[in-house]
């Protein structure tokens, strides 16, 4: 499978960006084994990261036909037959043109900003890499620790002066172990924050509407209450924790109704996608007391405003969307997404290989 790929005379497409480079991608190609003699660069984005994370926001939210693709791509995809790419929008559109194309590689893991369907219709594999599930899942706990020790309250408190030992949450302050968490999710960032947590000897329920059985108990999680509704999992959960995709249905989904069913004393935490909480709804949940607290790296709109009611919130605590970002995550994600490509050349084997089920292979 995929021996095409160290043909001298196949052309590469490669798309970078203001985090992965094509220069990146191209070592990690050649790491690989894959002949890249016949090559083409595109850039995609803008450079300012502000910018950037706007466009992120708007395919996150909206799909690959939120924002505009490289008009350049209109005539390269044409003649490509392996291409690379980072955030840069594959639009249907764009796929259709692509005739000669025999694999798609993404170096990150959500697929929000590319047309899968069509490049099934089209017969192309797309590979992509988890590549930040561990950053994720290890920050997601620091958050965690953070919001209900008042860990991050406490330390700007002091850098302004006041030491301050008593804060909202100080008369039911317990130790994790003591506590429910609730995971909304159990994909790759919800098992492995579920590891750390069954370390930890925390108690845990979960809802996950495509629940993979399976794979909970090949990695010792058998031991997780499955509820049958998000409903349940945030009227039984002491910490929610979001690790949802955001597709339409998903939109705005924890709202009132959702922040009414928790306790007063529980906690919500977000290091998923911004546009699944309705923000105004859990700013008047979090003034009103009607939940303990909520700790968020992602926003409905980012940055996130200096102006919002959030930062005024003596109960949050708020990180800029950095959950995922650490070295291996960001520009060594085509060396990640490599090793799945020797995978495949070398055994035939991948699990990454996202519209396998879906293709004649």
């Amino acid at each position: 499978m995929f021996e095409f790929l160290k043909n001298p005379s196949q052309r590469v497409l490669l798309v970078g960006d203001h985090y992965v480079s094509c220069d990146i991608m191209q070592q990690a190609l050649n790491a690989a084994g894959v002949d890249t003699s016949n090559l083409k660069k595109v850039f995609w984005g803008p450079e300012d990261d502000g910018l950037f994370s706007v466009n992120q926001l708007e395919l996150e939210a909206k799909g690959p036909e939120a924002v505009p693709y490289p008009r350049e791509l209109d005539d390269a995809i044409g003649s490509a037959d392996v291409m690379m790419i980072h955030f840069c929008p594959m639009p249907r559109d764009l796929i259709k043109r692509a005739k000669r194309l025999k694999v798609l590689l993404v170096s990150r893991g959500g697929l929000e900003h590319v047309d899968v369907g069509a490049a099934t219709e089209m017969g192309i594999p797309v590979v992509n890499v988890i590549r930040n599930c561990v950053p994720v899942a290890e920050f997601t706990l620091g958050l965690m620790l953070s919001v209900t020790r008042n860990i991050a309250q406490s330390h700007k408190l002091l850098t302004q002066g006041v030491w301050e030992r008593h804060y909202p949450n100080s008369d039911h302050l317990t130790c994790l172990q003591n506590m429910k968490v609730g995971l909304a999710g159990l994909g790759n960032v919800g098992i492995e924050l579920a590891l750390r947590l069954k370390a930890l000897d925390v108690s845990m329920l979960a809802y996950d509407e495509f629940l993979d059985r399976e794979r909970l108990m090949k990695n010792g999680l058998g031991n997780i209450a499955i509820v049958s509704s998000l409903e349940e999992l945030f009227a039984q959960s002491d910490i929610v924790s979001l690790h949802l995709r955001l597709v339409p249905d998903t939109c705005g989904i924890i709202d009132r109704r959702l922040f009414s069913l928790m306790k007063p004393d529980a906690y919500l935490i977000n290091t998923a996608r911004g546009g699944l909480v309705n923000q105004d709804d859990l700013l008047k949940a979090l003034e009103s007391g009607t939940i303990a607290g909520a700790a968020l790296d992602v926003y409905d709109s980012e940055p996130l405003s200096a102006d919002s009611g959030l930062t005024r919130m003596e109960n949050v605590t708020l990180t800029p969307h950095i959950a995922g970002t650490t070295r291996e995550a960001l520009s060594h994600s085509p060396f990640l997404l490599a090793r799945e490509l020797l995978k495949i050349i070398d055994k035939g084997i991948t699990d990454r290989i996202v519209n396998y089920q879906d293709l004649s292979m």
